[in-house]
């Protein structure tokens, strides 16, 4: 089994996540209905032990087999998480591992998210040994499409979820990044 490492960027530590992490998620994600609105997994309102619940689900197991899961710190605070499932979470894209992330109201419009999921793909590509990811966004999250945009994912269908914040489904985006392209834009920059 694989142990998740410490990912440095110029601002952010990600680390593996841990059962330490549940009440900074219940506080920045759990009470906050500005990101809980844009998760499919998060209730409104939040349920007590919602959060150890999914931290029990993934904190002790293979990450490439399930879900690798990091804390996304700057200087030490919880910011939020970053994320790549295993393949098979995307039914159009069932072959290549899926990025999800999300970030603490407070925290955004830093660049804080572009940060950490640029450094969860390059570390993805390599970890899961795969030429292209996953993702999906809402598709009205304009913000979350226009950073993966940026990252280079290009749209490749649609689907619906669940969302239970919402207790509706959702039409989502479904996106997928070459590596070549990743690996093309880092070389321009």
């Amino acid at each position: 089994m694989m142990n998740l490492p410490e990912l440095r960027t110029r601002r952010l530590v990600l680390r593996p996540i841990a059962m330490s992490d549940a009440e900074a998620i219940i506080e920045l994600g759990g009470k906050d209905f500005a990101i809980a609105r844009w998760m499919t997994s998060f209730s409104w309102p939040y349920e007590d032990g919602s959060a150890e619940e999914f931290l029990k689900s993934v904190v002790g197991k293979d990450p490439l087999k399930t879900e690798a899961v990091f804390a996304i710190t700057l200087g030490g605070v919880f910011i939020g998480i970053a994320t790549v499932e295993a393949p098979g979470d995307l039914e159009d894209l069932s072959e290549l591992p899926t990025l999800g992330y999300w970030i603490g109201r407070a925290f955004q419009g830093h660049g804080y998210a572009s940060e950490a999921v640029e450094a969860m793909i390059d570390w993805a590509f390599s970890a899961f040994d795969t030429d292209a990811l996953g993702a999906r966004a809402f598709e009205d999250n304009f913000r979350s499409r226009g950073l993966l945009r940026k990252l280079g994912f290009k749209p490749y269908s649609m689907t619906e979820r669940f969302s239970k914040a919402l207790d509706r489904r959702v039409s989502n985006v479904v996106v997928r990044l070459a590596r070549s392209d990743f690996e093309a834009r880092k070389e321009a920059a």
